[in-house]
């Protein structure tokens, strides 16, 4: 029965991090409040609307980037009541957070390094290296998604839209 309660709770390990659900939530609506306040600045510097109609070139960053900011307050604000509930919590584990820690960055880096090397080649790479990370390992799988994605990529924005992507 000890060890039963010993494996409950906070836990730190190289393969799996354990911790209350709320607490985790906090954690990560912190980080994601740095990221989209960023984002949120950086869109609403972007120039207003010549025409009173249209939303502008920082129009859809502006609202995207509030709605997730205010996203991220109610969620906040939730894991807080769940915080303050007398009602035991829920505990959540995170597998392999190396390799999700892993992920991240190559998101990170996907951001980057996108208009350096292009959308397509971008895109094909960092799906691969992303599929890999997360533990794919099927060789048709880590060559048909990327591809796929590509040219789903490609056929929307160039040929259906007309946008030359970098």
């Amino acid at each position: 029965m000890e060890d039963y309660k010993k494996a409950l709770g906070w836990r730190l390990r190289w393969d799996v991090v354990r911790g209350s659900l709320p607490v985790v939530d906090l954690i990560g609506c912190a980080a994601l409040f740095v990221v989209f306040w960023q984002y949120y600045s950086q869109a609403a510097a972007l120039p207003a609307p010549l025409n009173k109609i249209d939303i502008g070139a920082g129009g859809f960053p502006t609202l995207l980037a509030l709605a997730t900011l205010i996203a991220i307050v109610a969620v906040s604000i939730s894991a807080i009541v769940r915080l303050l509930d007398p009602v035991p919590v829920t505990w959540v584990s995170v597998r392999r957070p190396v390799f999700v820690l892993a992920t991240v960055g190559l998101l990170v880096l996907q951001s980057i390094y996108f208009e350096r090397l292009g959308t397509l080649p971008s895109v094909l790479t960092f799906a691969a290296l992303t599929m890999l990370a997360c533990g794919e390992r099927r060789p048709l799988h880590l060559i048909g998604v990327p591809v796929a994605l590509g040219a789903f990529i490609y056929v929307v924005f160039n040929l259906a839209l007309a946008v030359n992507l970098p």
